[in-house]
């Protein structure tokens, strides 16, 4: 159940949204987020026109097609990479609202606390996209489609750390916490990471994938955190009756 939990969960996440009054939290995360592709994507060809021009040179019709190709391949990269951080406050902001609406209350940090350590883990998260990046591109380099394979399960663990960042950080979790939570839960963590991934594929719905993914992780986090209360609550006593006393 787990990993199938995980799959729906950043669709979950959109259904929840679209369904319940929190549109209005996704206007300036889709506007940002347009912004962001029309930046990535001339940056990516300012970038590769520079590196193909001897290319296009010598053989326009070939160094044309290799330039669009290089374009859309980097822009999106970049975009991936700098959309969750671009948008986590918005995201952040609509997971709590969600957890409130469902449990009706959410837990809170002290405010240059929860700020320090978004700062932190922002930076850590990005580092750990430009971990994923060069090393799917390297081992692309040496081993061909088996490095794009790595980099994009890579790719995925990130997601699914972004993901459930969210309800994490508002309890306090520490960095290496949120991994062992992801690491406690690797079916959960599969499944977030392909789900997410997926969702990140469908036109349009990328513009907004960030804040239904973030809304789907809250869910499902709400759902094993109600789960394991119960579990861990020790069963009540049971008082049995003196039958010496009343004999």
């Amino acid at each position: 159940m787990g990993f199938f939990r995980g799959l729906l969960a950043p669709f979950r996440g959109g259904l929840y949204v679209l369904r319940h009054p929190l549109k209005r939290y996704l206007l300036v995360p889709f506007v940002l987020s347009l912004l962001l592709a029309t930046i990535t994507m001339i940056a990516a060809r300012s970038y590769w026109s520079q590196e193909l021009s001897s290319m296009v040179a010598s053989s326009p019709v070939l160094g044309s097609f290799f330039l669009a190709i290089m374009t859309v391949v980097g822009g999106a990269v970049l975009f991936l990479i700098a959309q969750p951080l671009l948008l986590a406050v918005f995201s952040d902001s609509l997971s709590e609202r969600v957890e409130r609406d469902v449990l009706g209350t959410a837990p809170t940090v002290p405010l240059l606390t929860s700020t320090g350590r978004a700062l932190v883990h922002g930076l850590l998260k990005l580092v750990l996209y430009g971990i994923a990046l060069v090393v799917g591109l390297g081992l692309t380099a040496v081993t061909g489609g088996l490095g794009s394979l790595i980099g994009v399960a890579l790719g995925a663990l990130s997601l699914a750390y972004d993901g459930f960042d969210y309800p994490l950080a508002r309890r306090g979790t520490s960095f290496g916490g949120k991994w062992a939570f992801l690491a406690r839960h690797p079916g959960l963590t599969i499944g977030y990471g392909i789900g997410a991934t997926i969702l990140y594929l469908i036109p349009f719905a990328v513009f907004v994938a960030s804040p239904f993914a973030a809304v789907g992780a809250t869910l499902a986090y709400i759902e094993i955190e109600k789960a394991v209360v119960p579990a861990a609550a020790p069963p009540p006593k049971v008082s049995t009756p003196n039958i010496a006393a009343n004999s």
